[in-house]
């Protein structure tokens, strides 16, 4: 009897392993699917993209409606579209100011919001709950509520048509404080204090021991910066008209004339503005998804 109640189970159990291993390659295989969908929903329009600026501005859309697998290929191959881009339309000024723009970006607001991220996290002063929740306020805060007003001050103070007037708005900004702070808070208060005893400065501790830990949050936090003066577009076009300020987004627009539009330009002005963010984010991808996930868990 016992020996049939032994076996009995041994059944059951094989049973119920091989429903849970069919189970699992089920739910397997429709995840697999359902990412394979998703990436072509992705890939083919960009494969397009890249297609369509090696092609004759009337081809453009060819083969698109309807659509054939030979619109992911270039129709009479030139490169037109990426001379008149370079040499008539100037397109690398814009890129040349971008850049500068970005990385001056990147070092003085990097500067102010680490330094006030360290102070929100290791310094006690009265009030400093409610200025940190104002500071997570702002974030919530859409940039075209404060945009006219904002230019109506920088407008004021002559400041229209300048560099200053493109680096100085976007210096402070809550969510790369918000990540330094996050990130600080967990540095280990016993480095700092045995830092303080030997008589280090605070911007001694900073320098010397908090930033060379801050590795992962400080990468997240230029690509941040970089990528959001990259992709910036209405501001530059409001406050810095002058083409010589011009920058990569505004540039990319005026492939729009007045009665057509130059498609195999504005594609690949797209695909040089998508280039420079795809080189900088892949190598430093993990310190980046680390930076974020890392300082969003930190209490």
């Amino acid at each position: 009897m016992a020996e049939s109640l032994a076996v009995d189970v041994a059944k059951r159990q094989v049973r119920r392993g091989r429903l849970t291993i069919s189970r699992s390659v089920g739910q397997r295989t429709v995840t697999y699917f359902l990412l394979f969908f998703i990436s072509i929903l992705v890939i083919v329009p960009l494969m397009w993209a890249f297609a369509a600026s090696f092609t004759p501005n009337d081809k453009v859309f060819q083969y698109v409606f309807p659509f054939s697998w030979r619109a992911l290929f270039p129709v009479d191959f030139t490169l037109e579209a990426y001379r008149s881009l370079f040499l008539e339309e100037g397109f690398t000024r814009p890129v040349v100011n971008t850049l500068i723009l970005g990385f001056s970006t990147v070092i003085l607001s990097g500067v102010t919001n680490a330094l006030a991220g360290f102070a929100f996290a290791r310094f006690d002063f009265r009030g400093k709950d409610l200025l940190f929740g104002i500071v997570l306020l702002t974030f919530m805060i859409p940039g075209e509520v404060t945009m006219i007003p904002l230019y109506i001050v920088v407008s004021r103070l002559g400041l229209v048509n300048t560099w200053t007037v493109l680096i100085v708005p976007g210096l402070a900004n809550s969510l790369i404080i918000f990540l330094f702070r996050q990130f600080f808070a967990e540095i280990p208060q016993d480095l700092i204090d045995a830092a303080r005893v030997d008589g280090a400065s605070w911007l001694k501790v900073f320098t010397s021991i908090v930033l060379p830990m801050s590795k992962p949050v400080l990468i997240t936090a230029s690509l941040l910066l970089f990528l959001g003066q990259w992709n910036s577009f209405f501001w530059p076009l409001l406050v810095a008209p002058d083409p010589r300020l011009r920058v990569v987004q505004v540039a990319v627009s005026y492939a729009y004339e007045e009665h057509q539009t130059l498609w195999n330009q504005l594609l690949a002005g797209s695909i040089m503005a998508a280039f420079v963010p795809i080189l900088l984010v892949l190598p430093f991808q993990r310190y980046y998804v680390s930076g974020l996930v890392g300082s969003g868990l930190k209490e």
